[in-house]
């Protein structure tokens, strides 16, 4: 009986420990989301090409504490935040936003967003989400690319640069 007993227990344990541990390979790899990211566009002469890469005059700021601010800047005036909320990474290769307030696209105001992504090697940033409804609850049943590239801080001060 007293054997029994130990062997129950000690299956019970071992069931426990492997519970534990598929548990803990289950989490994701937590990716370097964090910074300040400039919004991209593809440029090209020819149509089937897709160009080289330029930057815009867009940014998103995902910060160490899970806030998410996207601003635009006027070229000649004053920058504007586009939109804010909050953000916090789901798997390997997804994140959501919770948006707060977005004056690019309202409908996202007081909603998740769920946001697929891939980080390259070279510090670009591709983002694809899905918009089912426009503000006014047309579908749009459409998926949106996004292509951003992590803004870095050279080594000195650009000599050319004009503040």
């Amino acid at each position: 009986m007293k054997r029994n007993y130990f062997f129950t227990m000690l299956v019970a344990v071992l069931l426990a420990v492997a519970g534990a541990n598929a548990q803990e390979s289950a989490e994701f790899r937590p990716a370097e989301l964090a910074g300040i990211w400039q919004l991209c566009h593809y440029v090209s002469e020819i149509p089937d090409v897709p160009g080289i890469l330029k930057p815009s005059n867009t940014f998103k700021v995902l910060s160490d504490d899970g806030r998410i601010v996207n601003f635009t800047m006027i070229p000649g005036k004053d920058a504007i935040i586009t939109g804010y909320g909050t953000y916090q990474q789901l798997t390997d290769s997804s994140y959501k936003e919770s948006i707060e307030k977005n004056i690019h696209l309202p409908m996202l105001d007081h909603k998740d967003n769920i946001l697929e992504f891939e980080i390259g090697d070279d510090g670009v940033m591709y983002l694809k989400y899905f918009i089912a409804k426009d503000l006014n609850g047309n579908e749009l049943n459409t998926w949106f690319h996004e292509t951003w590239k992590r803004v870095g801080m050279p080594a000195k001060f650009p000599e050319d640069l004009v503040r």
